[in-house]
């Protein structure tokens, strides 16, 4: 891949660090909202030790939280190839005939999904069968450990209930052990709806019943919005430059409410928004570039909210405002008529890009010299991530998936 020009150099040794595997989480606390809060004003360099059931003190009465609600789905397949051999299977996400995993898990017809395979001798051609469920997948290409199969089953019920009854959730590869019982239930949001995830949106794990409650309280509003994440969060970059990293595609969506609720946000005498995780991050920031794409080329039918890698990083978009954009979007799904916004994005948030929608954002703390990183030293600025981690490994904080959380204040 061509370096693009206008990005400044991101050479990915400036954003390491040693990460002891002591200090990484392999399994949840007993109760969801006593994790450590790291809390690190931006502006000032202002930073406290809290408890993440602190949060609702933290935060403007009358704001707005961002929480992706999307839902990990038991992606992980054993299946048999017809000499009995073991296949293990990764669904990632759907090809066709729809790109949108919760539709394509609520349908009862077959379907295509881009998965990752292991196993010698599987190639395209080949039938493997998980004979509990009567699953069949059909090997349609293979490159490398990626792979395209067919999955068909003779029951009429959805692949929704056929994964479920014969797959497991698939934890983060830094955690090295088998999924219990107990990750079914403390891997996933109490928030989460939509099926379509091979990963948690981490960030919102901490939250309880209780915690909304209290942030209800305070008249602070929740808008949910989906982004389905993918493996492409644990790729690692393996370029010097992380401009020549390619970004892995996602789909998101949002509906007409909450660009609404947003919008009202946005025009209010309290526009803070707070963005719960990197996944919701991202979901924001590729709203804004469809969004002031129809600021800057007129709104067309056609217009499509697919975003490209680099589009953060477009200066002839970062001159509009949250209402500008929000509204924009609000006209154009009134003209082709929808109640929800989806498209599928690449987009790569690293330093140097413009950050729009958001005013604080609920973060764990990431594996070094990945792309979540990378957001988040974006959305600190400057060298300013170093004193959030560096703060976090003295104070004794557990890292990654199931690990402590962040608030960090622009």
């Amino acid at each position: 891949m061509q370096t693009p020009q206008n990005i400044p150099p991101l050479p990915l040794q400036d954003y390491w660090y040693e990460l002891p595997v002591e200090r990484i989480a392999e399994h949840p606390l007993a109760e969801r909202d006593r994790s450590k809060l790291l809390v690190y004003n931006i502006p000032s360099a202002q930073l406290q030790h809290q408890s993440f059931e602190d949060l609702p003190t933290l935060l403007p009465a009358g704001s707005l939280l961002v929480v992706n609600h999307t839902r990990v789905i038991a992606a992980r397949l054993h299946m048999l190839k017809p000499t009995g051999g073991v296949v293990e299977v990764l669904l990632t996400d759907p090809v066709r005939p729809l790109r949108d995993p919760a539709a394509v898990l609520a349908s009862h017809d077959r379907s295509v999904w881009r998965c990752l395979i292991g196993g010698k001798n599987v190639h395209p051609g080949l039938v493997l069968h998980e004979p509990t469920a009567n699953l069949v997948a059909t090997v349609i290409e293979r490159n490398g450990a990626e792979a395209h199969l067919e999955l068909s089953w003779e029951r009429d019920v959805s692949l929704s209930q056929v994964v479920s009854e014969v797959g497991t959730l698939p934890l983060p590869p830094y955690i090295h052990r088998d999924a219990t019982a107990e990750d079914a239930v403390r891997y996933q949001t109490v928030y989460a709806v939509h099926e379509g995830s091979v990963a948690a949106p981490t960030a919102g794990l901490h939250f309880t019943s209780t915690t909304f409650s209290e942030l209800a309280l305070k008249n602070i509003d929740r808008v949910d919005v989906t982004l389905h994440v993918g493996l492409g969060t644990f790729r690692p970059v393996e370029a010097l430059d992380a401009r020549e990293h390619v970004m892995h595609e996602e789909r998101y969506g949002v509906t007409s409410e909450s660009i609404k609720s947003m919008l009202l946000h946005a025009s209010s005498a309290q526009p803070w928004t707070t963005v719960v995780g990197t996944t919701s991050l991202r979901t924001l920031e590729s709203l804004f570039a469809f969004g002031a794409r129809l600021c800057r080329d007129g709104i067309h039918a056609h217009s499509s909210a697919n975003v490209m890698q680099w589009e953060a990083f477009d200066q002839s978009l970062s001159n509009y405002t949250r209402i500008e954009v929000l509204a924009a979007i609000q006209s154009w799904m009134e003209l082709v008529q929808v109640k929800e916004v989806w498209g599928d994005t690449r987009i790569m948030l690293a330093p140097g890009c413009r950050i729009a929608m958001a005013d604080a954002l609920i973060t764990n703390f990431h594996q070094p010299g990945n792309t979540l990183l990378l957001l988040v030293a974006a959305f600190c600025g400057g060298d300013e991530w170093k004193n959030v981690y560096a703060a976090a490994l003295n104070g004794d904080y557990r890292f990654l998936s199931y690990g402590d959380s962040s608030l960090l204040i622009r």
